[in-house]
């Protein structure tokens, strides 16, 4: 069994990689949606964000307002470090449940890690192949991911100033693909970069 991580800053495209990958065979796990699902009532996640944030985070359904939760946490460096100390080692736990249990159905399975904090959280560790997807034009990525987010540019680019700079993600990658065209582009510059990763596993094997 093989692990690739992507990762890329927010609005590079890493989620339309993770999809190539995905149709070329690939197991994804997505850490953003692990993270989610941790937040959920009656899961750990939810009982160590309520604890140290208070009820001032609930929706009145009793459910993590997510955008509130958001808008305490990322005005305060502070407390994005708390809440990653909070919630990174149980989505590292859960991601490595997952890849053993898609391990004993397949012992050759290439599982796909695709997580906008995969450096920053320490799952690099975690992989064989790492990839990271930068944007061509990072503005226009910021204003990309605002737009899906629901956040104002200033929001997103604030967000982005607590992640580690693009070009020391580079640094680190076995591969780099650039998102500066069309989406046609990125899916045949992400299908050339998994061709090139299992032509490495075949000659790895012989």
């Amino acid at each position: 069994m093989k692990i690739v991580g992507i990762t890329g800053t927010i609005g590079s495209g890493k989620s339309e990689v993770a999809k190539v990958f995905a149709e070329e065979g690939a197991v994804v796990i997505d850490a953003d949606v692990v993270a989610k699902n941790l937040l959920k009532r009656g899961e750990a996640g939810y009982r160590a964000v309520t604890g140290t944030f208070g009820k001032e985070i609930l929706d009145e359904k009793g459910n993590i307002d997510k955008k509130v939760l958001a808008g305490i946490v990322f005005s305060d460096p502070e407390k994005v470090k708390t809440i990653n100390d909070l919630i990174h080692p149980l989505v590292h736990q859960k991601i490595k449940s997952r890849i053993q249990e898609i391990g004993a159905r397949n012992h050759d399975a290439v599982v796909v890690i695709d997580a906008p904090l995969l450096i920053e959280a320490g799952f690099d560790k975690m992989v064989d192949h790492l990839v990271v997807v930068a944007p061509g034009d990072l503005e226009t990525a910021v204003a990309r991911a605002a737009k899906r987010l629901g956040i104002t540019k200033e929001e997103a680019n604030r967000r982005l100033s607590y992640q580690i700079p693009l070009e020391e993600k580079v640094k680190k990658a076995d591969a780099v693909i650039v998102n500066d065209g069309t989406l046609h582009a990125l899916q045949k510059r992400a299908k050339e970069v998994w061709k090139r990763m299992m032509e490495k596993e075949e000659k790895g094997k012989k």
